[in-house]
């Protein structure tokens, strides 16, 4: 049944691992993308009888802020971060084959209207990894903002219908 109160708008924390991706600027998007296959027989030509599902596709992109070191070491998979006394440093640049895998975290989109124990709305993203292009812009008039990314992959630890990740609570009894 509609009821006008299920109306949604805000912002939402994107936590990756366990660390704060920090404020963001232009949103953060949740996509899902179902992939099927037709099923067709030749008394109903190109019309499908049904539609097997082949994949699902899962991604959140995401409109990061704080263009700082630490912050872009979780938006670029493989990258060598080192603190010193001096100063710190992102390393870019991994070998062919590098397994992005590798640095696949806990991906939760949580929406900050609502209060930290509500996780009535989080997404959470069981392995998520950078999947795409991160850009710099460096403009005299634009806040550098640089748009990451995240690709859900399989955690073969839950059972179908939820090796990417889940919306709402955890677990529910």
């Amino acid at each position: 049944m509609s009821n006008i109160t299920n109306g949604r708008m805000g912002a939402a924390s994107l936590v990756f691992g366990g660390v704060s991706l920090g404020h963001t600027s232009g949103g953060v998007t949740f996509h899902y993308e179902p992939n099927s296959n037709d099923i067709t027989f030749d008394q109903y030509g190109t019309t499908p009888v049904d539609k097997i599902l082949s994949g699902e596709n899962v991604q959140i992109v995401a409109n990061l802020a704080e263009p700082v070191l630490a912050q872009l070491n979780q938006a670029i998979p493989g990258g060598d971060y080192a603190l010193g006394a001096s100063g710190e440093r992102l390393g870019l640049g991994r070998d062919a084959g590098y397994s992005l895998r590798a640095d696949a975290k806990q991906l939760v989109l949580h929406p900050v209207e609502k209060s930290s124990t509500d996780l009535s709305e989080d997404v959470v993203i069981y392995k998520a990894v950078v999947a795409d292009t991160v850009e710099l812009n460096y403009e005299v008039d634009n806040q550098r903002v640089y748009e990451v990314t995240f690709q859900a992959l399989v955690d073969e630890t839950y059972g179908t219908g939820r090796r990417l990740g889940h919306i709402g609570y955890t677990n529910i009894s």
